[in-house]
């Protein structure tokens, strides 16, 4: 079976949606399925150029021109996302026919060029969904509700989701929001994002060097890793680093780059326990992961099935319990309930979010060695990208 997979960002790019594509990839290539990527050429943060074609573990990755201008603004990002739609548009209508096109939701529009290769030449489609749109984009304040943008938009979505032989979602919540749209629920698949249990595995404080080069050692650290976007919630965990100032040993260490950074950079001039870091090498991620004694996911109120923060599984993996801020109906929610590996309170509950860590920095090592045990039961890569090609080997002919 050919698979093309398409995604704005791929391997060597750290950005979630990167890492998860190349995954997939790698452990298709390897069940014997011959996979090509098209991505961008530039990065996630902008501003890089990488080749036009290259050859990673068997998968054959073919990048086009297209702006790279980066995340600094929502207009840099439309037109970063407008140049790849239409390279990726134009590449595809002249590329080698294969037999299923796997698309991701990034840029929001590009999964429509799996309808187009499904009607002009017969391509099975996947819908792999990391964000529902225009949903989302309402919900940013991007769109209007309402406006002749939204629903011609809706339009567009609801057409990629009818086109699709299956639909990939991360969660429950997010299935419900495919099914309202009319989907055939048989075709609405649940698999959830992993992290790889090859790569992410706990490390003891004493010999982490993340912590000596950073000077967490005899710290309590709690930690924030990967995205501060418009989608999670920063201002909670900032109010309980303000209600816990008073402890000398506690560190706040937030790890990434978005839209918020600025927020928590604001937090850092005024508390001395905050400390701000970019981006890690995914190499490193087992060091800097196990560098926090205590992970915090957080999900703004109104993202409710529109996404679902992959943070989880990085904490699961390196054995550390969860502090998840954000609604109760979430994915991320109900498994750190279900699995008993941390605590869930409401944005805005800064009393509730301080109060929390303290019970969760007292029980990091149980708590987080039930995370690594059930993170290995359920939750690992090579469990899910299992799944992931068992839908594929099944659409229908």
């Amino acid at each position: 079976m050919k698979v093309l997979l398409l995604n704005q960002f791929f391997h060597p790019d750290l950005s979630a949606t990167a890492q998860l594509a190349t995954d997939l990839a790698e452990d298709l290539v390897a069940s014997g399925l011959e996979v090509t990527a098209l991505a961008a050429r530039g990065s996630y943060l902008g501003g890089q150029k990488l080749p036009l074609r290259e050859v990673h573990r068997g998968i054959r990755i073919d990048r086009v021109r297209c702006t790279s201008l980066g995340k600094r603004s929502i207009a840099r990002r439309l037109v970063d996302y407008a140049t790849f739609f239409l390279s990726a548009a134009a590449r595809v209508l002249f590329s080698r026919r294969q037999d299923v096109v796997v698309a991701m939701s990034t840029p929001p529009l590009v999964a429509t060029l799996g309808v187009m290769l499904r009607r002009l030449r017969g391509t099975r489609f996947v819908y792999w969904l990391q964000d529902v749109y225009p949903e989302l984009a309402i919900a940013f304040g991007v769109v209007r509700a309402g406006s002749a943008t939204a629903r011609v938009l809706d339009g567009i979505s609801r057409l990629t989701l009818r086109s699709a032989d299956a639909v990939v979602v991360l969660g429950e919540a997010m299935a419900e929001r495919v099914r309202a749209k009319g989907i055939d629920p048989s075709r609405v698949h649940v698999v959830p994002n992993w992290a790889d249990e090859r790569v992410l595995r706990p490390v003891q404080r004493e010999g982490n060097a993340f912590r000596r080069a950073h000077d967490l050692a005899g710290k309590r650290v709690v930690l924030y890793s990967g995205n501060m976007g418009r989608a999670h919630d920063v201002a909670t965990l900032l109010g309980a680093a303000r209600l816990l100032r008073g402890e000398p040993d506690l560190v706040f260490l937030f790890v990434g780059e978005g839209a918020k950074r600025a927020e928590v950079e604001a937090g850092a001039r005024e508390l001395p326990s905050i400390r701000l870091l970019p981006y890690q090498p995914r190499e490193g991620l087992s060091e800097s992961l196990s560098a926090g004694d205590v992970h915090v996911v957080t999900q703004s109120n109104f993202t409710v099935g529109l996404i679902e923060p992959s943070k989880l599984y990085g904490a699961m993996a390196v054995g550390r319990p969860v502090l998840f801020i954000g609604p109760a109906g979430t994915e991320a929610a109900q498994t750190v309930e279900r699995e008993g590996i941390g605590e869930v309170v409401a944005c805005g509950d800064c009393a509730g979010a301080a109060a929390a860590l303290g019970r969760l920095l007292q029980r990091c090592g149980e708590l987080g060695d039930r995370a690594r045990a059930v993170f290995e039961c359920s939750y690992t890569r090579s469990l899910r990208t299992a799944r992931f090609g068992r839908v594929l080997r099944t659409l229908p002919r």
